[in-house]
């Protein structure tokens, strides 16, 4: 029911009713504002009367003998029902006895009105003990009930020496009301009084108990004033039984708490021996007979918010109490024997709604500033969790004042870890602490102390960065000093020797709020974690993945001139340029090793042998040639092919070969090495029937010339010669045959004058290095194929290659796209770009429409004197390594106006090996030979019959 009035309702036996139109019990009138269903499942339940069974087995018809029975419940509804019932000699018919109930129901939203006012309750004066149906079926609505104003206190000691009632049996009654409201165990009681008087009685006895009542059990209370028997009922807490009727043998009753004072016995409630500081608060008033109605506010008010349950449970009251008592100031010493239970009791009823509670909080508050810190190590633990707990909702800083003074307190005994574990509970007040620190830096000492007692827990890099992040959860950290200088330092002690997995592990450290401060602590972790590794670095035993990691660690931002440790600078410089070179190794040469001086650069030399070792793959075999330079800036050959075969299998060492054969013409030394390898070696490839086919199969004509003396050399003594004299032989088996010895001289002749030459040095030296070792001599001819060009590489500042010829015309040769179309240009040795003029006569061409490469060709170019006037033409190529090659001969002083392009001499395509041999240029296509030869005749190529 709602609204603002209280409505009425009257029930008995009638000539038909509200629900019922044949005779019997029904509603005979209710208010409008009650709805039929409520009236129904909570009403008519409790109209009843069971009248006396002293007067009723006598036939008394005296209805004045009869006690009312006054009624009292609270459904669910939150309603308000106070209900009386009276006898009734005679019904409608006269000839049978009845009762008459008569209800009021006051609705949920007036009910604090009544129920704070206990003699609203108890005092009323305005029931009816009878109705006329003539008029009507509907009540009127009600503002307000008239009641008495007795004030019981007044009386209450009357009261109780009539009823014979201590105030020990009045503390354990109150006790035992709370405790059936809050559950489920009902009150009997029965009273030594007149039976005319006994719900005159049970009223004032009612509402001396009321009084003391909280507030909370004050909106459950259900009594009734008088029954036949005790009997449980639903709603109803308190029931006054007609004296002598109780059933002993009822185990059921039995359990319930019996207050037979008309028998005097007292059963099912036993306090003695216990404290209960609310009773003994309220006995203590209810001797001096004063209300505890500000007790009973306060009481209320802590409540708000927190369940029902705990709004009924005794406990709960036991602390309101001393919390009372000791905001009061009634009880000092409450506290001072009790002070975790204060704080207990604190952190209960601010737990919920405690903006509400302003009192509580400023307690806590003077609690703290008391106290000052935790002093007690017996209890200092518990404490600081209450403190915490508390303080997770009301934020103060007068509790962090005391949590950090506590934290000082203890900061050198084991209890300090503990209490920093209780802090970590609340991430807020964790970080609150951590953020009172930064801003009083004459604590950083205590942060000091539990960073190296966290960090005592881990010792892997991985374990210190999960620790990191757990604690970075708290944003301040990061601003202090003493946290960075603590993690720092753990950390690089944790880094293992050669260890890049732990320096990737901080590489790749992050949290969830990354900011700039987060970034600045992790670039400082990263480079004091680099010292660490590069000052305990082992480069003799790096490999070739731990190399590589180096890229993914070390930045740009490492800045050498930082370095102080100069083997610390050593080794940085040192794996820079293995990473650089491992990492690029096509382009290994290009690398510049100026930062490296002579020591540091052998410890290079020294690392890369070492990581070569178990490499097979090709691309690393430019790492060989600067594992094996030698001071001079030249290769040790030899050592580099005695390497290459200690520590690789057959097919590595071909790869070597057929990657190479350029340096077996340019390097007489590499020419030799490889030759006595070959010869003299008992597990040489070339004595591998399998691997010499291959070996053979490479399209080289230097290492061609190469085999043919190896294979000649290798040979049997009888085969050996006829190779080398094998037609001469037979001229001189013919002469010997035909014409007897007179013929010796001239085939001793024949043989001297044919023997062969000494071998021609193939190589791609420049003409002026030519020199004649006597005007006599004639010069040595200079054989140079596609393995001695110099070959292009990717080009830097905006070309998209360049191939580094340093010669005496031409400078280098390089491409630049514009509007989507490639240019090629030479750049002479005055540093004047001219535009080469690149076409082919057939249809077929290495480059696409826009003059871009296509994929599978390579640049290569060279400079060769055709011409035989000491000015070399400069011949560019573009082959597939296999079947094709496309060559360009340009000469450069053919060009006499400036800007003009360069015109080529000649321009051919061949499908084997290209050769350029004095005036000749030999593609070696088939049998015969593809042969140009420049006439200076006509000044151009032609093509000349082999």
């Amino acid at each position: 029911m709602t609204g603002k009035l209280i409505a009425q309702h009257m029930y008995t036996r009638e000539r038909g009713g509200v629900f019922h139109g044949t005779d019997g019990y029904d509603t005979i009138a209710i208010s409008e504002s009650l709805e039929k269903a409520f009236v129904k499942k909570y009403l008519h339940p409790f109209c009843m009367y069971h009248a006396p069974q002293t007067l009723t087995e006598r036939g008394e018809k005296d209805p004045s003998l009869y006690p009312e029975a006054v009624t009292i419940f609270q459904p669910e509804t939150g309603d308000l029902v106070i209900g009386q019932a009276v006898f009734v000699p005679a019904d409608f018919t006269g000839s049978r006895s009845t009762y008459f109930m008569h209800n009021y129901v006051i609705p949920s939203e007036l009910k604090d009105e009544w129920i704070k006012q206990p003699e609203r309750l108890f005092q009323w004066n305005e029931f009816q003990t009878s109705y006329d149906v003539e008029s009507g079926m509907v009540l009127p609505e009600v503002e307000a009930v008239e009641y008495n104003a007795t004030n019981i206190l007044a009386i209450k000691d009357e009261l109780l020496v009539r009823l014979a009632i201590s105030e020990d049996q009045f503390k354990q009654l109150l006790f035992a009301v709370m405790t059936s409201i809050a559950g489920k165990k009902k009150v009997f009681v029965s009273l030594d009084v007149p039976l005319q008087d006994y719900t005159n009685y049970a009223l004032l006895l009612l509402e001396l108990i009321t009084i003391y009542l909280p507030y909370a059990h004050r909106r459950k209370l259900g009594a009734i004033t008088f029954t036949s028997a005790p009997e449980s009922k639903n709603y109803l807490h308190v029931t006054f039984f007609e004296q002598g009727t109780l059933n002993t043998a009822d185990r059921s009753i039995e359990k319930q708490f019996i207050f037979d004072f008309a028998a005097d016995r007292i059963s099912g409630v036993d306090i003695g021996g216990q404290k209960h500081e609310y009773l003994d608060y309220m006995l203590d008033s209810f001797s001096k007979s004063e209300r505890i109605d500000s007790f009973l506010e306060f009481a209320d008010h802590a409540l708000t918010g927190l369940p029902e349950e705990q709004k009924l449970e005794l406990s709960s009251y036991y602390q309101l109490t001393d919390l009372f008592l000791t905001l009061s100031g009634k009880e000092s010493a409450l506290y001072e024997n009790n002070n975790l239970g204060i704080l207990h009791s604190l952190q209960k009823f601010l737990q919920v709604n405690s903006a509400e509670k302003p009192d509580l909080v400023e307690l806590f508050l003077n609690l703290l500033y008391q106290e000052k810190l935790a002093a007690d190590p017996n209890k200092a633990l518990v404490y600081i969790q209450a403190v915490v707990s508390i303080n997770t909702i009301l934020r103060s800083d007068n509790a962090l004042s005391f949590i950090i003074e506590t934290l000082k307190y203890y900061q050198q005994d084991p209890l300090f870890d503990k209490l920093w574990k209780e802090i970590e509970q609340d991430p807020l007040i964790y970080q609150s602490i951590i953020r009172y620190i930064n801003d009083h830096p004459d604590y950083n000492e205590l942060l000091e102390s539990y960073l190296i007692a966290q960090f005592k827990q881990v010792v892997q890099v991985e374990e210190i960065l999960y620790k990191l992040k757990q604690m970075l959860e708290s944003p301040y950290l990061l601003a202090n000093e003493t946290f960075t200088t603590v993690a720092i330092k753990k950390l690089s002690a944790a880094i293992s020797s050669n260890s890049f997995k732990d320096l990737l592990a901080i590489k790749n450290f992050s949290i969830d709020r990354e900011n700039h401060e987060f970034i600045r602590f992790k670039m400082n972790l990263l480079a004091n974690g680099m010292i660490v590794l590069l000052r305990s670095i082992r480069l003799e035993e790096l490999t070739v993945k731990e190399i590589q990691s180096y890229g993914q660690i070390f930045t740009k931002g490492l800045n050498v001139r930082d370095f102080k440790d100069t083997k610390v600078k050593e080794n940085y410089l040192i794996t820079n340029a293995l990473y650089e070179v491992v990492s690029n190794p096509t382009h290994a040469d290009t690398y510049n090793l100026g930062a490296l001086i002579g020591t540091s650069r052998g410890k290079l030399r020294s690392t890369l042998k070492q990581i070569l070792r178990s490499q097979s793959n090709p691309e690393y075999f430019p790492l060989l040639f600067m594992a094996f330079e030698t001071e001079d800036n030249g290769i040790d050959y030899q050592g580099l092919l005695e390497y290459l075969i200690k520590n690789s299998d057959n097919k590595t060492i071909l790869l070597f070969i057929r990657g190479n054969t350029r340096l077996i013409d340019q390097y007489p030394f590499f020419r030799a090495s490889l030759k006595k390898y070959l010869i003299t070696h008992p597990e040489s490839i070339w004595k591998n029937k399998d691997l010499r086919k291959e070996l053979k199969l490479i399209k080289s004509y230097s290492l061609k010339n190469l085999l043919k003396e190896v294979e000649t050399e290798t040979a049997a003594p009888l085969v050996k010669f006829l190779k080398q004299y094998g037609l001469k032989f037979l001229v001189i088996l013919v002469l010997f045959v035909g014409v007897g010895g007179g013929a010796w001289y001239g085939v001793n002749m024949l043989v001297s004058k044919d023997k062969a030459p000494e071998p021609v040095i193939k190589t791609a030296k420049k003409a002026e290095d030519n020199i004649k070792e006597d005007q006599n001599q004639s010069p040595v001819e200079i054989i140079s194929t596609l393995d001695s060009f110099k070959p292009s590489s990717v080009g830097t500042e905006g070309h998209t290659f360049t191939i580094d010829l340093e010669g005496k015309t031409a400078k280098n040769i390089y491409g630049q796209v514009q509007n989507g179309k490639q240019r090629i240009l030479l750049t002479d040795t005055t540093d004047h770009p001219w535009s080469l003029d690149i076409l082919t006569e057939s249809e077929e061409s290495p480059f696409d429409e826009n003059l871009i490469l296509k994929e599978g060709f390579s640049l290569s170019s060279i400079e060769h004197d055709f011409t035989g006037d000491g000015q070399p033409e400069v011949v560019l190529a573009a082959s597939d390594n296999s079947a094709e090659s496309y060559i360009w001969v340009f000469a450069m002083d053919g060009t006499e106006s400036e800007g003009e392009p360069l015109t080529p001499l000649l321009t051919e395509k061949g499908k084997a090996e290209v050769q350029l041999v004095g005036n000749k240029l030999i593609l070696s296509e088939g049998e015969p030979a593809l042969i140009y030869e420049f006439s200076n005749e006509v000044n151009k190529f032609v093509e000349a019959k082999n």
